[in-house]
């Protein structure tokens, strides 16, 4: 499935392709579970072929995350865009997704796990340098 994110009116808008429906998109998905957290990820790319190998690495691993029992599941994946980087010849460009945690110990201990050495591994095997990684942390506000 694809759906392209594109603004007319402004001169620096880009395209962006989902790839993968995730949590964000797909109520029947997050049932009643509430997000205590969220991270937004940025995977530069430099070409398509890099591209190709990271949106693959990343269905596998949401095809294993659907097959956990829904008591495990304390983080799913939101969806997933492609950014093609235009001035890109080789068809690079940014990978963008979330992350939605349910609890928040699970949250705090593993936010940060993209920077452990299994994470910078399978980074530095679908060709994504640790530099071209960015990954933003929110957490959700209590109401009062």
């Amino acid at each position: 499935m694809h759906s392209a994110l594109l603004t007319t009116d402004n001169p620096d808008a880009q395209t962006r392709f989902r790839v993968m429906t995730g949590e964000d998109d797909d109520s029947a998905r997050r049932g009643d579970k509430q997000p205590v957290g969220r991270s937004e990820v940025s995977l530069y790319c430099m070409d398509s072929t890099t591209i190709e190998r990271t949106v693959e690495a990343l269905r596998l691993s949401d095809e294993e995350l659907k097959k956990r029992p829904e008591a495990e599941k304390k983080y799913d994946w939101q969806s997933v865009y492609v950014q093609p980087e235009a001035a890109n010849a080789d068809g690079g460009g940014h990978i963008l997704f979330g992350v939605a945690w349910y609890d928040e110990a699970f949250f705090t201990e593993k936010a940060q796990a993209y920077g452990n050495k299994m994470h910078q591994h399978m980074f530095e095997n679908l060709g994504v340098k640790a530099s071209d990684v960015t990954v933003t942390h929110w957490r959700a506000l209590q109401a009062a």
